[in-house]
């Protein structure tokens, strides 16, 4: 395997402190593969079978759930190193619980689970840094239930602000990395109820909106909105 591939597969989480030899063994007649999709490709939909350890090499994916209507929300989107669904790798119905859709071009790391579950039994550190997966996609999973069905819209935006401001090492203002629409489909709401939410934060004074710049003006009454 290519060392530009090794590299990768080491800088992902799931292998933090497994060293390039202990890698290298564990590829040895792995049968893995490397697959690349491009936009408007598919690598997975509701209900598609997890039998393949998946890890992203390159590019960019949104994990996507849609209802049978066609509305959709977002629930996260996965960069290079993170793994696809690793808690339902190992479930007894291990299918895939949402669609899955590149972004834009995306390399992946693809390895059956049979294979993956025996280098979990050969590498300890490999087994814990699993384990630590799973465990950090159930808290945000449980965060992301609450965000979605607890708060109101306002207070979804109100706690999105204040998360971007400190990033951004508190700063008053704040930029947008997304379009409103974008932005919406991450809440879970129409992009014409995102839209009058944030006018009536900023009727409030609250913030004050210039296109992609959010400026905070009072954060105090913002963080009362969550």
């Amino acid at each position: 395997m290519e060392n530009e591939i090794l590299d990768q597969l080491l800088n992902c989480p799931l292998f933090k402190d497994v060293t390039k030899e202990e890698l290298m063994d564990l590829l040895i007649e792995s049968g893995c593969r490397i697959e690349t999709y491009h936009k408007n490709d598919i690598v997975a939909l509701i209900g598609y079978p997890c039998n393949y350890l998946l890890i992203v090499l390159k590019g960019s994916l949104v994990a996507r759930m849609v209802s049978d209507s066609g509305k959709f929300i977002d629930i996260e989107r996965l960069g290079v190193g993170r793994v696809l669904a690793p808690a339902m790798l190992f479930a007894q119905d291990n299918v895939f619980p949402v669609n899955v859709l590149p972004e834009e071009e995306v390399v992946l790391f693809k390895l059956r689970k049979e294979k993956f579950l025996e280098w979990m039994q050969q590498n300890s550190k490999l087994l814990y840094n699993f384990i630590q997966l799973i465990s950090d996609v159930n808290r945000f999973l449980s965060d992301k239930i609450h965000f979605l069905t607890l708060k109101s819209l306002r207070g979804k935006i109100a706690q999105y602000l204040i998360s971007l401001s400190e990033k951004e090492k508190n700063a008053h203002v704040v930029t947008i990395p997304t379009t409103r629409q974008e932005l919406a489909d991450k809440f879970g709401v129409s992009r014409q109820s995102l839209i009058r939410s944030l006018s009536e934060l900023e009727q409030a004074e609250m913030i004050r909106v210039e296109n992609k710049e959010i400026f905070i003006l009072n954060k105090e009454a913002l963080m009362l909105e969550y």
